[in-house]
């Protein structure tokens, strides 16, 4: 079983982006010399807008629309977003940019093989629906045995859509405009009548793209359709309505890019430990902010945050016109085991700790937060370091180090008292910054318990030469 989802109002739906207006909203383009709308909002067409209707007609009913001019490679990026969004119920989408018959946009899901794992048809119908509603998309959805007859039926009038696909006019039917002028000026109006035909005489008259359509209608041919393939990477751009000048404004905007990311890794299966966002300027260089995160995720609400703690700290030197998202290598989710003793308590990672450190590294910086690592070191100045996640600490035997470390280490005091020691560090060779040294727990004369060492190295005067390097709390 297809399912086919027809968006008739694509070319608005998929640019909801920007700061939200009172005013009704027009997409229009040029055809043949002709301004005419091709998508207008739910307050447009309550105004008597429709599709395909002239500019100037509809600006005659909605003298204060705004006006934006249709650009596909935008509406392109989406279609593909949302093609992420459907592997979530297969993996045999087909993307349709651009339909030929109604100009519309769309996808063809194969949900035969899926209908047992969502339990039945109307389960996954409605987990669709609540899935596109959230993203607000208006469609129109039909269903076939085949990708042809599933998209016929998408196109289908409402009360059409529960008849058998034989009484369909052949209006729905994927047919070059002039093949389906001369089938109804020779009489043909309905589906059933053209598949009624004889073969001879329609290949006589229309050739053999007809008949290869009609094939595939019916299900006797492969369909032949390009298959949607996930990408390595998620990288898109987001094209706004209007310029963002605030970066409240950018927040509001951010919701709906990450929801629609969120749809897409669900539906890849995949999460995310790096984005980097690109907010793109008229006439100043762009402005990059990478958010790099302590795990892989793929909440939206997550990011949001994470988003929001980031741009805080950032002035905007001109008005946003887009948004683009780069992640780094799509990663497969990681299954979770719940704990059974966790009853009633959120097992989602809303309140996991590392969502705590990446709102802080992204209101101190990353680096701003960090672990403290024991490298395999015996150097004293390098037996510790900064890392960027935690670190497995080595067990390892060592005699008692000192609390605090003197950088760099200065001549000790000259009345010493050795009380521990000789500790012999000699390491560090191979990278050019060797120590040859032997160290000693002493007193001084106030009391202080000291870390000292001398060098192995005989001092030119003959008596050793003792450096203060820590000292014992």
């Amino acid at each position: 079983m297809w399912l086919a989802l027809r968006f008739p109002h694509w070319a608005l739906d998929s640019r909801q982006l920007g700061t939200p207006s009172n005013a009704p909203v027009l997409i229009v383009e040029t055809r043949q010399g002709r301004r005419c709308v091709v998508a207008a909002d739910a307050q447009a067409m309550t105004a008597g807008v429709r599709r395909a209707m002239a500019l100037a007609d509809a600006q005659v009913r909605v003298p204060d629309a705004q006006i934006v001019e249709r650009h596909l490679a935008p509406e392109k990026a989406a279609l593909e977003r949302l093609a992420g969004w459907a592997w979530c119920y297969s993996d045999q989408v087909h993307v349709l940019v651009q339909d030929t018959i109604d100009d519309s946009a769309g996808l063809i899901v194969e949900i035969g093989a899926s209908l047992r794992l969502f339990g039945g048809r109307r389960a996954l119908f409605d987990r669709m629906r609540q899935d596109l509603q959230r993203l607000g998309y208006r469609y129109v959805a039909g269903t076939g045995d085949t990708p042809e007859a599933a998209l016929v039926f998408a196109r289908a009038p409402r009360r059409g859509r529960r008849r058998a696909l034989h009484e369909l006019p052949i209006g729905c039917l994927s047919l070059a405009a002039a093949m389906r002028a001369s089938l109804q000026a020779s009489g043909v109006k309905r589906v059933g009548e053209l598949l009624a035909l004889p073969s001879s005489a329609l290949h006589k008259r229309y050739g053999s793209e007809l008949l290869d359509y009609l094939e595939r209608l019916r299900g006797r041919r492969p369909h032949g359709l390009a298959l949607y393939r996930l990408p390595e990477r998620y990288a898109t751009r987001h094209e706004l309505f209007g310029a963002i000048e605030s970066i409240q404004g950018l927040a509001f905007v951010l919701r709906r890019v990450f929801t629609e990311l969120e749809a897409f890794l669900r539906g890849a299966d995949a999460v995310i430990q790096t984005l980097r966002l690109t907010l793109t300027h008229d006439s100043l260089p762009n402005t990059q902010r990478t958010l790099r995160l302590s795990r892989p995720t793929r909440t939206a609400a997550h990011l949001e945050r994470v988003a929001a703690d980031n741009l805080s700290r950032l002035e905007l030197a001109a008005p946003v016109l887009e948004i683009a998202l780069a992640t780094d290598r799509l990663r497969r989710q990681a299954p979770t085991q719940a704990n059974l003793c966790a009853q009633g308590q959120s097992t989602d990672g809303e309140y996991h700790w590392t969502t705590v450190l990446d709102r802080l590294r992204a209101r101190l910086g990353h680096d701003g937060v960090t672990w403290l690592a024991a490298p395999a070191d015996h150097r004293p100045e390098r037996a510790s370091a900064h890392a960027d996640s935690p670190q497995a600490i080595e067990s390892r035997a060592t005699p008692p180090r000192p609390l605090w470390l003197l950088d760099p280490p200065r001549p000790a005091p000259a009345d010493l008292t050795l009380i521990q020691g000789p500790e012999r560090i000699e390491t560090g060779w191979w990278d050019g910054a060797s120590v040859r040294r032997d160290y000693f727990r002493a007193l001084d004369t106030q009391g202080r318990q000291l870390w000292v060492y001398r060098r192995l190295e005989p001092p030119a005067s003959g008596a050793p030469v003792y450096y203060l390097h820590g000292l014992f709390g």
